[in-house]
């Protein structure tokens, strides 16, 4: 019977410089490909567009899984612990200012913004608060921690 081989645990600024720099390396190529199908125009524009982006994030999702199944219990417990409280406070923060921009419309100048511009800040909006939430909670776990 062979035995497995266990993952080799990933630490340090050399796996962080990996992680991220695979990370950008795909980010960079959709983001290339994407310049390049700005000029298809239509449904064939439309779907070459989502299939870059499609497979930009498809290698993200591989590089978090491949990331998460080698880092240890207590840096899991960390990220688990602060998606979840500063991820969620951070949504609540959001969410709040969404809605009262909604409740008090043409009371705030949003500089004449398109509804789809309108729409894509709201998203931006929600996942600034979602990160900023998290990094403070991510920094939390570790302070009570050390």
């Amino acid at each position: 019977m062979s035995k497995a081989n266990p993952k080799r645990p990933i630490t340090g600024p050399k796996a962080f410089g990996t992680v991220m720099g695979l990370s950008l390396l795909a980010g960079g190529l959709a983001g290339l490909g994407t310049s390049f199908a700005g000029d298809l125009e239509g449904p064939a524009g439309f779907a070459v567009t989502l299939a870059i982006t499609g497979v930009a994030m498809a290698v993200a999702l591989v590089l978090c899984i491949w990331w998460w199944g080698r880092i240890d219990e207590a840096a899991r417990e960390a990220h688990k612990w602060a998606w979840w409280w500063g991820g969620c406070t951070g949504m609540a923060v959001g969410g709040a200012i969404l809605l009262a921009l909604l409740n008090r419309e043409g009371e705030v100048d949003l500089g004449g913004m398109p509804v789809d511009q309108a729409l894509a800040s709201g998203m931006f909006l929600m996942l600034i608060c979602q990160v900023i939430g998290y990094t403070v909670a991510w920094l939390v776990w570790w302070a009570k921690r050390r």
